[in-house]
Formats: structure tokens, sequence, C-alpha cells
């Protein structure tokens, strides 16, 4: 997630002066949400009128600043090209990709060749209205995109269609069903194949473009979404967790299903041009090894073979059903390589981007490759290569916004955390910077819990490092990267030594001489925020300030309140529902130990952390009498 305007100025400003909170009443938490509970989640008008009157009071704190108005200016003269990416490539060699200004939303555009002129697709009154681009799918043809939008960042995923000549219309829309997992038929251009969530179930789907018709064709309980079509069958996933799933196929003139596999891992799979199945999986891995590619013959279940061992972790891969082709990005200790093997296992030949993130791969049935990538020093933008040669030409250009990150020094770091687990962390310093504890510095915790801080370039990171901070990243137990028995480290009971290398991250900036408690601030969004609660009330003795983006307070709260497809994944992952564990891993409870400024806040339409989550933190933290600020 990137740090936005809001939680950047309240690090800067909340570091150099203290804060005032809300007014509060004594009493007890249990007594508290009984009271918010009643209205907290049903009573729009009250919550209106909550929200409204934080973000007031939150706004005019920041602008009484006396940094205000340089740090205002500072952070207004970043405009331009900011962001070019999620690129895609018809078998037309029709390349397409998301271009962003500062300030408002992604817009789709097309260009015929490397550099050429990009041709806006998608309407500028989109962001007047509330729609946003979440992603989009590219018929092989070319003759036509299916853009799936948001509407005030609700993430039901509505389609629209927009034809090779520019012209668009919307096909589904829904404000309580989200539509997503867009699969063509490649026999027919006037079918696909999709999923509906109505944040309580999940159904597969058929769409005729022609018939304007959506017929359900498939449902079973839990977390399920469709991987691949292919001449009447559909290759799906069962999602029990994040680290268990289960691969099965469904035959659509039959109704049958057949599980492919045990439970074990399963991050995708394809249909091959031969009705062979290529997955990648853990089926065939060891407990401290990495996921593999594997074949199946659909009519040999659970019996899998090994075609290409990466002997990393797989962050993205894209498969051409008619080359037989993979590429994927592998990730190196949080930097990303290129890999290609054919379905024999051999390898073929890639560029070497260099040190960086590449954020996405995508291929069409060419062999044309397109990529985003970003480094410390390279703005995120969008290549392009084909399998079998070398040669990476650029797509579009970014901004670099006039900051030059040839003066950070961007280290990748072990320390220690309380068992003897070595805990990485990227750490961007100023070259200047002095171990004298005189720095100011910033935490940042990834959301997930599976996820990985990398080295992208950031304007707003850029900023932080220009007025002398010091980033520091922690992969702590729990993140992507470091090979399965790391990811599933945190689970459970296993989530309190977690938040232990969470905490030492503190540590490790004090001990080193880098900063010192009064001049560290703590951000994170999502399952960071909830990293950044739990600290606020069991560490609060290490730093000076913190900011949670929509971060959970509450684990039983969110998970009764936030989609219920998630319902059992969340469970393996944090705990039952009313169980201890969730009790005393659920940072509201724990309110009362809150010392330091904290800036909450909710996304209104947030489908996964229920706004009403950090609602409650805030006028818990409030009735508390603890310098709280609320923005939503």
């Amino acid at each position: 997630m990137r740090l936005n305007r809001h939680a950047i100025l309240f690090l800067i400003l909340i570091i150099a002066f203290p804060a005032s909170a809300f007014s509060a009443d004594g009493g007890k938490i249990d007594d508290y949400l009984k009271k918010v509970d009643t209205w907290i989640t049903t009573d729009t008008t009250r919550i209106l009128s909550f929200i409204d009157s934080c973000n007031t009071q939150t706004t005019e704190y920041l602008k009484s600043s006396k940094y205000w108005d340089e740090t205002e200016t500072d952070l207004s003269f970043l405009l331009g090209i900011d962001y070019v990416g999620s690129s895609r490539i018809d078998n037309t060699g029709r390349i397409y990709f998301n271009m962003r200004i500062t300030g408002e939303s992604e817009a789709l555009f097309y260009t015929d060749e490397p550099m050429g002129w990009p041709r806006q697709l998608t309407p500028n009154n989109w962001t007047d209205e509330g729609l946003t681009i979440s992603r989009y799918y590219v018929h092989p043809s070319g003759d036509y995109i299916l853009v799936l939008v948001n509407k005030f960042g609700d993430e039901m995923h509505d389609i629209w269609y927009f034809s090779r000549d520019g012209k668009f219309r919307p096909l589904l829309e829904s404000r309580t069903t989200r539509y997503a997992g867009v699969m063509f038929d490649e026999d027919n251009k006037d079918e696909f194949y999709l999923y509906a969530d109505n944040m309580k179930e999940v159904h597969f789907a058929h769409y005729s473009i022609s018939g304007a018709k959506l017929d359900t064709i498939y449902h079973e309980s839990g977390a399920v979404y469709p991987m691949d079509y292919y001449k009447g069958k559909i290759l799906f996933i069962r999602a029990l967790s994040f680290s268990e799933s289960q691969i099965a196929m469904l035959d659509l003139d039959s109704g049958n299903v057949t599980d492919l596999s045990d439970v074990s891992l399963f991050w995708g799979g394809a249909f091959t041009k031969n009705g062979g199945i290529i997955a990648l999986t853990k089926v065939l891995s060891e407990e401290d090894e990495f996921m593999k590619f594997c074949m199946l013959d659909p009519d040999r279940p659970k019996e899998f073979e090994v075609v290409y061992d990466p002997g990393r972790e797989v962050d993205d891969y894209t498969f051409s059903r008619e080359s037989g082709v993979t590429v994927a990005t592998l990730n190196k200790d949080g930097y990303s390589e290129l890999s290609a093997f054919n379905l024999k296992g051999k390898e073929l030949k890639t560029p070497e981007p260099g040190i960086g993130v590449i954020g996405g791969v995508y291929m069409n049935d060419r062999n044309d490759v397109v990529y985003d990538f970003a480094s410390p020093t390279t703005p995120p933008a969008s290549f392009m290569f084909k399998v079998g040669k070398k040669d990476v030409h650029q797509i579009g250009e970014v901004s670099t916004f006039g900051f030059d990150f040839s003066d950070i020094e961007v280290k990748v770091i072990h320390y220690k955390s309380d068992d003897g687990w070595e805990i990485p962390a990227l750490l961007y310093v100023p070259k200047n910077a002095r171990k004298d504890g005189s720095n100011p510095a910033i935490v940042s915790y990834h959301g997930g819990p599976p996820g990985q801080s990398q080295p992208y370039f950031q304007r707003n990171i850029a900023f932080a490092l220009s007025r002398g901070f010091i980033m520091l990243f922690p992969n702590v137990r729990g993140s992507t990267g470091y090979g399965p028995a790391y990811e599933q480290a945190d689970n459970l009971e296993g989530r309190f030594a977690s938040l232990i290398d969470c905490e030492r991250a503190l540590d490790y900036l004090i001990n080193e001489g880098w900063s010192r408690p009064e001049k560290i601030a703590i951000w994170g969004g999502s399952y960071g925020g909830f990293v950044v609660n739990w600290l606020s009330a069991h560490a609060p003795e290490k730093f000076a300030c913190a900011v949670s983006i929509v971060g959970v307070s509450d684990v039983d709260h969110t998970n009764q309140n936030s989609s219920q497809v998630f319902a059992a994944g969340w469970e393996r992952e944090m705990g039952p529902i009313g169980s201890d564990l969730t009790h005393k891993l659920s940072p509201i409870f724990d309110a009362e130990n809150v010392q330091k400024p904290i800036l909450v806040t909710a996304g209104f339409n947030d489908p996964r952390v229920p706004p009403s989550d950090p609602r409650r933190f805030a006028i818990v933290l409030s009735k508390l009498d603890k310098p709280v600020w609320y923005y939503e």
C-alpha cells in the first residue's frame, strides 16, 4: 500500500509537536463497545455525522500546524505521470496499460508499438462519477476488452465492455455482487465465464455478450475461484486458508466435479493445449521447499509430475496455451528475476531487468511479454520483450518528480527476534545519516498477513527521504518470499512471535543508533494497520506516533462483518471466532495501554476490513482520553 498525503503529513507534523485528543469519559472497554455496537454498523445518519465530525477535526488539526504550508506546498508539486503499469498485449501486438496523473484515477490506454503515442480508452468523467479501474481482461484477438470497475471504492467490480474501436457500455453492474475472474471461450468470442461473489458465497457464471444474459452454472460453499476455462471445462481452486488449497475441475456438460488433488497449496493453474494441466503448487515440495510447477493429467487425478523447480518463491507468472511457454517472476530476497520455460522444463532466454521489482507479467500467443518494473532509481513503468531474446523495449515513461534515489542507500538487513529467528528487512538510509539517534524514522508494516515489502519507487517515500527520514520495511514471520515454512510461521499462536518480530524492528533502529523513540513513527495498512494498532497498545514507549490505515483492531468483529467467503481462511490464520486467541490478538481490548498519538483511518466501502472496526477503535480510544484522530 502507498503512504497517502494525510498519512505523510501526520507523520511529519506529529513528531514536531505534541497532540491533544477528543474529549472523553471513563469506563470499561466492553461497556463502550456495547453502546457503540447499537449504531456503528446500522445507523447511517449517525455514522455519516460521526465521519463528518471526525474528518473535519482531523483536517483542522493538521492545518493548524506551523509546518502545514511548507509541507503541503512540497507535496503539491508532485504532479505528473506517476504510474504506468498493469500492462497487457493481445495477439495483434497492441499493448494496453493503465496510466495515472498524480492525484487522479488511472485510465486505460493502448499503443500499437513501444513508446508510441498512447490513446485513451476509458473516459475522463469516470473520476467525477466515482468509478475506478480495478483490473481488465484483453480478449486474445484484440477485438474487445473487459474492464472491471469499482464505484466509490466498493470493490464490487462491475464489468464494462470496450470494443477495439473504442465504443463502450456496461455489461454487469451491482453494488451487492462482486464480478471477477473473467475467462474467455477461445472458440466463441461472444461468451465468457466468470465468478460472482455476493459476500456470502461464490457462484461460477456464464455470460453471453450478444444476449446480455448471465447464467449461474455452479456453486459450492466456501472460497472457490475459477482459474481457467477450456473446451467445456473449468479449472478451479478451493481456498481453505492462506496456506491450504485444493484444485478441482468442473465438466460443464455433465456437471461433475473431479477433485484433482488432496489439500496442499496451489497458486494458480491452466489447461494446456492437449487438455493437461500445469499448476504452481506445493504438492511435490518438502516442508522447507518452495512451490514448483507441476503437470497433471485430469484422467489421472493426484498424479503430479514436476516440470520446473524455480528454487525460489514465484511472485507472478503467465502461461501461453498456444506455445506452451511459461514466464515467471522469481523473488530473490525482495528483488525480482525473470524465468521462462516450456512444458518439457527447458529454460528459455529472458532479459535481466536489474535490481528492482517486477509487479506483473503477461504474455500473448506469440510469446511477446509485457511486464511492470520499478526500482529505487526507476519509477514504475512498463516494458516488453520476446521470449528467447534479451532485448527489452520500454513502453512508457514516468516522471521522477525531481527526486534522485542515488543518494539513498538501500540495504537488505537482518535483525534477531527473541527466539533467534533472523528477520529480513529493507532499510533506506540517506547517505549523510549518522548513527547518533538524531534521524527521524518511519517503520512501515506490510499488509496481508501474507505479503512482502519490496523496494519499489514511490514518490511519497522519496518525499519522506528528501526530508531526512530513514525508512525500515520489516518482512516478519508470515511474509511471502521466504518459503512456505516462513509464511505459515505466524498462524494461530505463532502470531505472537510474529508481533514480537514487528516490535524488534523498532529496537533495531534504536540499538543501531539510527534513531530514538521520540523520532520514530510507525505506519501500516490493513494487516499492517493491525500491527500498528497492536504496537500502539503493547510497545508505546518505542515510538512517537502511529498511522493505522484501515487496520484491524477486533479480529472477531472484522471476520464477522467482512466477506464471509474468507471467514474460514481467516479463522485458520487468526483463530476461531469467539476464542481466547482472537480476543488476545485484538488490540482494541488493550486500548487502555495506548499512549502515543495515532491517526486511525477507514474506507467507507472497504469489503475486507469493515469500516466499523476502525470506527469502534477510534471511539474506544477517545472515550479513554487517548490522543487519537480519525479520518474516513
